[in-house]
C-alpha cells in the first residue's frame, strides 16, 4: 500500500496514539479495559493492511490482556515486562511498513506471550466489570480502608506498596494532617473507580479548615503551597466553598498575580456561624443537563438524581445493530429516560448507579469494536467535539506558510520604520515651501498624498502584526501536545533504572494539562531521559542510606511544567543527596579544568557540570562515567533558545531548571553590529547594555571582532551576557533593535562552529547569525 493511500496515513496516525495508550498504561495503572481495545485495534488495522508480522504478534498480546480483562488471569510484572516488550516490537513493525517493509513476528517474543497466556488464574476473581482493580490485594485494600477510615492504621501504606500503589501509599503516610487527609481522599476516589468497590473517599474529618497558615502566608512567596494544603485541608472537612477559594487563590499564586484581597473572603466564612446561613438547595437539575435533556424527562431526571443516582448520556453509531446492542446494555446498567440527538445519530439518556469503571467495562464487553456505542459521558457534560485527522506534512505546510507571512510582516515593519522614507518626505516639503506659488500647489496634493498612504500602510502594518500574533497562536494549538505526553515517556525508563540499582523510586508530575509544541517536546526527550538517569544514579541514594539519613525510603522525583509569561519552565528535581561541590572541583582540577588559584562556588561549580566529557564517576557503568550528559542537556536547552540551570541544597536534592520558549523556531533576540555586520544576541540573556567606559572591573571584557576574527572598530557600546560561568562584557561597533528572529535549519558546516547557536533571516531578507554567548 503507498504511503499517500489515506488508509496508511490513518494507519500511521492511529497506530501511533494506541502504542503511546499501551505504553503509558503498562507503566501505570490504566485499567487492562483499555490496554484491551488499543491492543484490539491495532490487530484491525494490522490485518487490513495484511502486515501479518505486526497481526500476529497484536493478536498474541491481545489474547493475554483478553484474559486479564474477563478475570482468568493476573497483568502481573512478568505478563506487563512481556507486553511491554512487544509494545516495542509492534514500534518496529509500524516504521518497517511505514518504509514498505513488513517485518515477521519475533517467534520468541510470540512463545513468551503463550507462556505468560497459559498463567494460572488468580485465587479471586475480581467482580464483574471491574478492570485492572480486579487484583485481589487492591479488593482487599478497598475493603481494609472502607472499614477504617477516617483513621487508617499505618500498616496499609504498606499494603498499598505490595498493591502497586506507590502514590496511594505515599497519601497514607502523610493522612495524618488534615491537608495530608485531603490529598488521601482524592486518591481513594481513584482507588474506587478502579476497583469498583467502596474505599472510604466518602468520609470527612468534623470541623473546618484552619485558614490562620494561609492568611499569614498571602503576602509572601510561599502563598501558593499554602493555598494548596488550605484547599486540601477543606476537601479533607468536605467544605466545597472553601476547597474552591484555596483552588482559585493557588491559580492566582502560581501565576504570580497579587492574593492579599482574599484575606477577608477567608475570614468571614470562618468566623460566621454555620446556622447564620444555610446553604441554599442545589436545583434538581443543571442548566447543562436540562438543556440536554428533552422536558418530558426532567422530572424523571431529578427525581433519579435525588435517589443518589447519575445521568448518563450513552451516543449510538449508526449501524443497524447498535440499538440492539444499546437495549443489552441498558438492561444491565440502568433506567432508560430518553432520546434525542443530532441527525445522522441517537443518543440515549439514561439513569444508573453504577459505577463509572463498571460502566465503562460493560460496553467495552458488549461493544469491543467501539463501533455501536459510540460515547459514554455524563448527561451534563458537553457532546465531544467532531476529530478531524490532519497529515502532519499539512500541518507542517500550514507553519511554513506562516513563517513566511512573519518574514514579510518583518519585512514590512522595517520598510515602515526605515527613518529614510520619513526623511525623503521631510525633504520633499521642504522643496514645496521654496518652490514659487504655482508649483508649490501642484505639489502639495501629492505631498498630501505620500503622507495618507503612508498612515494607511503604518494602520495596515500594526493590524496585520496584531492579526499575525493570534494567527501564531492558532497554528502552535495545531502541533502542541500535553506535557503529560512529555511526562508518560519517563515512567518506564525511571523504573527499570531504579530496579536495576536497587533503589525505589516514584515520579511525579505536575502541569500534565500544559501544552508545549510537538517539535520543542521531541527536542527535549533525550535531555530529559539524561537528567532522569542523573537523578537516579547520582541524585537518589539507596533504601538503607535514605532511612539511616531520617528520609523515606521511597525516593520522589518531580517533574514540572509551568506557562509564565509566553514561556516554559520545566524542572525536575529529586529529594536526594544534592550536588557534590567539594567532589566536582576536585575531579574538574583534575582535568585541568581550572586555572590554578580558581575557587569557584555555588553557580560556577554548577556550571563545571555541563562542559563536555565531564562526569564525577570513577568507574563507567551502564548509566554513567562516560561524560555524556549533562552538556546534552545544556545543548538542547540553547538551540531551543532557552537556558538550564542547577538549583541544589546538600543531602535535601538537586533541581534541574530548564527555561524555554513556547515555540523554539521564533526567538527574541538583541541585534547588534560588528565589522560593518548585524549578529543576533538571544534577549533573555542580555542583562544590560553599558557604555565602554562604565563596565564594573570585576566582568571579563571581549569585543565581538576579536572573536569572530574580524577587523577591529571603535566600539559603541557593551552588552552584559548572563553566562553560568559569570558574567560576560561584549564590545559591540553598535546596538541595534530588538525584535523577533525567525530561525531556520543549520548548515552542519555552520552548525559545528563554536559561538553558533542559529540562522535567522530579518524581515529585509537579509540573514544574521544567532550567538550563543557560553561559547563565546
Amino acid at each position: 500500500m503507498s504511503p499517500d493511500d489515506p488508509l496508511f496515513a490513518e494507519f500511521l496516525a492511529e497506530s501511533a496514539e494506541h502504542l503511546d495508550t499501551l505504553e503509558a498504561g503498562l507503566t501505570g495503572e490504566a485499567p487492562v479495559d483499555v490496554l484491551f481495545r488499543a491492543m484490539h485495534s491495532l490487530k484491525g488495522m494490522a490485518n487490513a493492511l495484511g502486515a501479518r508480522g505486526m497481526g500476529a504478534l497484536a493478536h498474541a498480546a491481545e489474547e493475554v490482556l483478553g484474559r486479564a480483562r474477563s478475570g482468568a488471569r493476573q497483568l502481573d510484572q512478568d505478563a506487563r515486562k512481556a507486553l511491554l516488550g512487544t509494545v516495542d516490537a509492534l514500534r518496529a513493525a509500524r516504521d518497517a511498513l511505514a518504509e514498505g517493509r513488513d517485518l515477521p513476528a519475533d517467534a520468541a517474543l510470540l512463545a513468551r506471550l503463550a507462556a505468560g497466556d497459559a498463567a494460572p488464574a488468580p485465587a479471586a476473581s475480581p467482580a464483574r466489570g471491574v478492570a485492572q482493580g480486579g487484583d485481589p490485594l487492591r479488593l482487599s485494600l478497598a475493603s481494609r480502608l472502607a472499614a477504617e477510615m477516617p483513621r487508617p492504621s499505618p500498616q496499609l501504606a504498606e499494603a498499598a506498596r505490595d498493591a502497586g500503589l506507590p502514590a496511594l501509599a505515599a497519601a497514607l503516610a502523610e493522612a495524618g494532617s488534615p491537608s495530608g487527609y485531603g490529598r488521601l481522599r482524592s486518591k481513594l476516589a481513584l482507588l474506587e473507580a478502579v476497583t469498583g468497590l467502596p474505599a472510604g473517599a466518602a468520609a470527612t474529618l468534623p470541623g473546618r479548615p484552619d485558614p490562620a497558615p494561609l492568611l499569614a502566608a498571602l503576602e509572601g512567596a510561599s502563598a501558593r503551597e499554602a493555598a494548596r494544603d488550605f484547599a486540601d485541608a477543606a476537601h479533607a472537612h468536605g467544605d466545597r466553598g472553601a476547597e474552591e477559594l484555596g483552588r482559585q487563590i493557588q491559580d492566582l499564586a502560581a501565576r504570580g498575580l497579587p492574593v492579599g484581597h482574599f484575606r477577608q473572603a477567608l475570614l468571614e466564612p470562618v468566623l460566621r456561624p454555620v446556622e447564620a446561613a444555610p446553604a441554599p438547595p442545589p436545583p434538581p437539575l443543571t442548566s447543562s443537563l436540562a438543556t440536554a435533556l428533552p422536558q418530558a424527562a426532567h422530572s424523571r431526571a431529578a427525581a433519579a438524581m435525588g435517589a443518589g443516582r447519575r445521568i448518563w448520556r450513552l451516543r449510538l453509531g449508526a449501524l443497524a445493530l447498535a440499538e440492539a446492542v444499546a437495549e443489552a446494555f441498558l438492561q444491565r446498567a440502568g433506567e432508560s429516560l430518553a432520546s434525542a440527538g443530532p441527525p445522522g445519530s441517537l443518543d440515549i439518556f439514561f439513569t444508573s448507579d453504577l459505577p463509572p469503571a463498571e460502566l465503562a467495562a460493560l460496553r467495552a464487553e458488549l461493544d469491543p469494536e467501539g463501533v455501536a456505542l459510540l460515547d459514554l459521558a455524563p448527561a451534563d457534560a458537553p457532546p465531544p467535539p467532531p476529530m478531524l485527522r490532519v497529515r502532519q506534512d499539512r500541518i507542517d505546510a500550514v507553519i511554513a506558510l506562516e513563517a513566511e507571512l512573519r518574514a514579510a510582516t518583518l519585512a514590512l515593519t522595517d520598510s515602515l520604520a526605515d527613518p529614510g522614507a520619513a526623511q525623503a518626505l521631510d525633504d520633499l516639503s521642504a522643496i514645496q515651501r521654496s518652490l514659487p506659488p504655482g508649483p508649490a500647489s501642484r505639489l502639495a496634493p501629492a505631498l498630501e498624498r505620500l503622507r495618507a498612504v503612508r498612515v494607511a500602510a503604518d494602520r495596515a502594518a500594526s493590524r496585520l502584526r496584531l492579526s499575525l500574533g493570534q494567527m501564531d497562536e492558532a497554528v502552535l494549538e495545531l502541533r502542541v501536545v500535553p506535557f503529560a505526553h512529555l511526562a508518560q515517556r519517563l515512567h518506564r525508563p525511571l523504573r527499570q533504572l531504579a530496579e536495576a540499582q536497587g533503589k525505589s523510586v516514584e515520579l511525579v508530575t505536575e502541569g500534565e494539562e500544559v501544552t508545549l509544541d510537538r517539535s520543542l517536546a521531541d527536542l527535549l526527550a533525550d535531555p530529559l531521559l539524561h537528567l532522569l538517569r542523573n537523578a537516579v544514579d547520582h541524585g537518589v541514594e539507596t533504601p538503607e542510606a535514605r532511612a539511616a539519613a531520617g528520609k523515606p525510603r521511597i525516593a520522589r522525583i518531580l517533574f514540572t511544567a509551568e506557562r509564565r509569561a509566553g514561556r516554559l519552565r520545566v524542572v525536575l528535581r529529586d529529594d536526594g543527596r544534592g550536588v557534590d561541590e567539594a567532589a566536582v572541583l576536585a575531579r574538574a582540577r583534575a582535568r585541568g579544568l581550572l586555572p590554578p588559584g580558581a575557587n569557584p562556588v555555588g553557580e560556577a561549580v554548577h556550571a563545571l557540570l555541563f562542559l563536555p566529557g565531564f562526569s564525577t564517576r570513577e568507574v563507567v557503568s551502564d548509566v554513567s562515567g562516560r561524560g555524556v550528559g549533562l552538556d546534552v542537556v545544556q545543548e538542547a536547552a540553547r538551540r531551543a533558545g532557552g537556558t538550564v540551570r542547577v538549583d541544589s541544597l546538600p543531602g535535601q536534592g538537586t533541581g534541574f531548571v530548564l527555561d524555554l520558549p513556547l515555540n523554539a523556531a521564533i526567538q527574541p533576540v538583541l541585534l547588534v553590529e560588528a565589522a560593518g555586520h548585524p549578529y543576533a544576541l538571544p534577549a533573555n540573556r542580555v542583562e544590560s547594555v553599558l557604555e565602554p567606559g562604565h563596565v564594573p572591573p570585576d566582568v571579563k571584557l571581549r569585543a565581538l571582532e576579536e572573536l569572530l576574527d574580524l577587523p577591529a572598530t571603535p566600539p559603541s557600546a557593551v552588552v552584559l551576557l548572563r553566562r553560568p560561568a559569570g558574567l560576560l562584557g561584549l564590545a559591540v561597533a553598535r546596538i541595534g533593535r530588538r525584535t523577533d528572529l525567525l530561525l531556520k535549519p543549520l548548515h552542519p558546516e555552520i552548525a559545528g562552529r563554536p559561538g553558533v547557536g542559529g540562522v535567522g533571516v530579518l524581515g529585509h531578507g537579509e540573514a544574521v547569525l544567532l550567538l550563543e554567548p557560553d561559547e563565546l
